[in-house]
């Protein structure tokens, strides 16, 4: 039994009557009889009977073409399924991400694009350090990872979306409150908050050794892994802490106020990462064209991506 028996037999059935329904499927009615007839000698029963000029069902055929119609309808909505499928229209997209990525409005903006792209495909994402996402990249746990260390791996490949200049985050009664720039000198004998070495060990090991490379040694007085706690702390006075200038911007920095640090030069980036052999997967090559636009709307000329991003190679960015 082949579907085509299904279709023909449908077919056959709406029309009651085997002329009709052969000028329907556009094919002569003496091969439709015939499939007709090889049709009931496979199940070993009569679907239908003469009536009139034409047909009609028998008790078996009533049966039969309710579950004839609902084998149809699962093939037909399976295929349609495949067919998105491979276009990339649906499925389930995993994306590792970085703590503190939700600070900027890039990747939400980078998915919510995507989705009205591709609505029927689904999103799920996964926090994990950068490093973390080069190990799931490699074995398959996630298709997209949003970090902000570029790829050490050489299996990887991946695209700079963002660039945030560091600064530093003040308490507003603090000394260096008043100052509209602070010199990296200025940080000497101060208490400095930091995020755990092991949430981004280039951005971490990148400040310190950019401090240093002024005669300054970090006191740092805790490792700190909540971004909000970090700033409570700073408010309530007992240190200061790295922030970027964009987060500055977007959070209510409450007692607290945001500085830049002459020649501190170091930045954090957004990086899209993502396997090479996976670059024509029918749902990661849309997502990667959004990211290719993207990332020449927010470094095209005079935007503030753009500047910020001449700004930094002039310096010697965190990698």
């Amino acid at each position: 039994m082949e579907l085509r028996h299904l279709r023909y037999f449908i077919a056959i059935a709406e029309a009651e009557s085997f002329r009709r329904a052969a000028d329907k499927l556009h094919i002569s009615q003496s091969p439709l009889s015939r499939q007709m007839q090889q049709l009931e000698e496979e199940i070993a029963a009569e679907l239908f009977e003469p009536s009139g000029r034409g047909v009609k069902l028998t008790a078996a055929g009533r049966l039969f073409l309710e579950k004839a119609k609902a084998v149809i309808t699962s093939v037909d909505a399976a295929a349609k399924e495949a067919k998105e499928t491979a276009e990339g229209r649906l499925g389930t997209i995993t994306i590792g991400f970085e703590g503190g990525s939700s600070l900027f409005d890039t990747l939400s903006t980078l998915v919510s694009r995507f989705r009205k792209r591709a609505p029927r495909v689904s999103v799920e994402f996964f926090r994990m350090s950068s490093a973390e996402q080069w190990e799931a990249l490699n074995s398959r746990q996630i298709l997209i990872g949003y970090g902000n260390r570029v790829p050490d791996e050489s299996s990887l490949q991946s695209i700079v979306l963002g660039r945030h200049r560091m600064g530093i985050i003040v308490p507003n009664d603090h000394r260096l409150a008043g100052q509209p720039k602070i010199r990296v000198k200025d940080l000497m004998n101060e208490l400095v908050f930091m995020d755990p070495r092991s949430a981004n060990p280039r951005l971490h090991d990148d400040l310190i050794a950019a401090v240093r490379a002024h005669g300054v040694n970090l006191n740092v007085t805790s490792e700190v892994p909540n971004g909000e706690a970090l700033m409570l702390l700073v408010a309530s006075g007992f240190g200061l802490a790295f922030w970027t200038e964009y987060a500055a911007r977007v959070l209510p920095l409450g007692g607290t106020q945001w500085k830049p640090i002459s020649g501190l030069d170091v930045e954090m980036r957004e990086i899209v990462m993502w396997r090479p052999s996976d670059a024509q997967a029918p749902l990661l090559r849309p997502f990667l064209d959004v990211v290719r636009e993207l990332r020449s709307e927010l470094h095209a000329p005079g935007t503030g991506q753009a500047k910020s991003t001449r700004r930094a190679r002039r310096r010697s960015p965190a990698r």
